[in-house]
């Protein structure tokens, strides 16, 4: 059995920089990425790529109201091949750097920890067993999906990344589950053209956010044509004449909807975030990036809190290019001055956010962004009024 310092069971940026960082200090490296027949599942760099890539394709479709659902579809058959080939020749790129460095064994197949230190790997040709002393997974975890009647036979019920692999266009769309993974999905679908109706358990979306942020992303969803069911319990699913029936209670109701697709989703569909102060996001239209503690932890936290916010609609560079949904929101500590956490509900909201984080990284007091001066016509140039508080 060969023996490596480092597993690495799928490759994106995270694990192809850890793998170099690893080799460059004369340790060992497996990694282990699936061949091309193989898909059982999705790093966490490849689920952030492809609904990047989706949610490209889909803003454009929205560009031109006039489609029909046929055409549409063919928009997105488009997309969905040239999505295909984007992963491929970048899976390509990445394993190829990768073979060329020393202490560095690639293997193509599925890897699966068996034991505390091995790890099966699974390809179309054999399985083998190799040992490491650290096992790193780059893939999603998934939190298990409640038991519901009808949906192991379900043969339109699909995980996110083989739903963002059909080649046809679902018409109707249902989404288990209102979290980031699926909130991202509905705004992707609902571009496209599919009716999206999200299921959600809580009462409200984003229930880890702050009332105002997520009742202003839900808006914008709903504008882009989502339907929300809140509070909502799925009993059962079963198919008639080819699409599937899902029954449920929402707000005490007993109600049925029918699906073409249903998207199986929950908080744990997204990659964690242990960090408060690394970034993170949700890709949909505007993007949405946080970092820090929301109004809610930091009062719970016993702070003393100045908050700061800003419609976009007030900003002169959206209102130029036509991009005015969404808001702004950071956290203020009142005695030391310094930036708690923001939301960044904007065009630019993914770029945007690195400049807060710098500031936290930093340690400096949030009058340094209220008195900076930024490029004009630019979306940062807002922070200035921002953080006039």
């Amino acid at each position: 059995m060969q023996t490596f310092d480092l597993i690495l069971i799928g490759v994106g940026t995270t694990g192809k920089t850890l793998a170099k960082r690893y080799a460059a200090a004369g340790k060992s490296v497996a990694v282990i990425e699936k061949s091309a027949d193989i898909q059982d599942g999705i790093s966490a760099d490849q689920a952030d790529i492809v609904s990047h890539f989706l949610a490209h394709k889909s803003d454009f479709v929205m560009l031109h109201p006039g489609l029909s659902f046929d055409e549409k579809d063919i928009w997105y058959r488009r997309a969905i091949q040239e999505k295909r080939r984007f992963q491929a020749a970048r899976a390509k790129e990445d394993l190829d750097e990768l073979e060329k460095l020393d202490n560095v064994s690639v293997f193509r197949g599925s890897g699966s920890v068996i034991f505390e230190n091995e790890v099966r790997i699974l390809s179309s040709k054999e399985t083998s067993v190799i040992s490491g002393s650290k096992i790193v997974s780059a893939f999603v975890h998934r939190s298990p999906f409640p038991e519901i009647s009808g949906l192991d036979t379900c043969p339109t019920a699909y995980t996110r990344e083989k739903l963002m692999d059909l080649e046809d266009l679902p018409r109707r769309l249902v989404i288990l589950g209102g979290g980031r993974a699926g909130l991202e999905t509905a705004s992707i679908y609902a571009g496209f053209g599919s009716a999206v109706t999200v299921l959600e358990e809580h009462m409200t979306v984003l229930a880890e956010e702050d009332e105002d942020i997520s009742a202003e992303i839900k808006k914008v969803l709903e504008e882009r044509g989502v339907t929300f069911k809140s509070g909502s319990c799925v009993e059962k699913i079963a198919i008639e004449k080819g699409s599937s029936l899902i029954s449920f209670t929402s707000d005490g109701q007993k109600q049925e909807i029918s699906a073409d697709a249903i998207l199986l989703c929950s908080s744990g569909d997204h990659a964690a975030n242990d960090d408060p102060r690394t970034p993170s996001g949700m890709c949909i239209s505007p993007p949405f990036s946080r970092i820090g503690q929301t109004e809610r932890e930091a009062r719970a936290a016993g702070c003393s809190v100045l908050i700061a916010k800003l419609a976009v609609s007030r900003i002169s560079k959206a209102k130029v290019t036509g991009q005015t949904a969404g808001m702004m929101k950071t956290v203020i500590d009142a005695d030391t001055k310094k930036i708690l956490g923001a939301g960044l509900f904007c065009a630019g909201s993914d770029e945007l956010i690195s400049i807060i984080q710098l500031a936290m990284d930093q340690d400096t007091d949030y009058t340094v962004l209220r008195d900076q001066v930024f490029p004009h016509l630019t979306i940062a140039e807002a922070f200035n009024e921002l953080f006039s508080v």
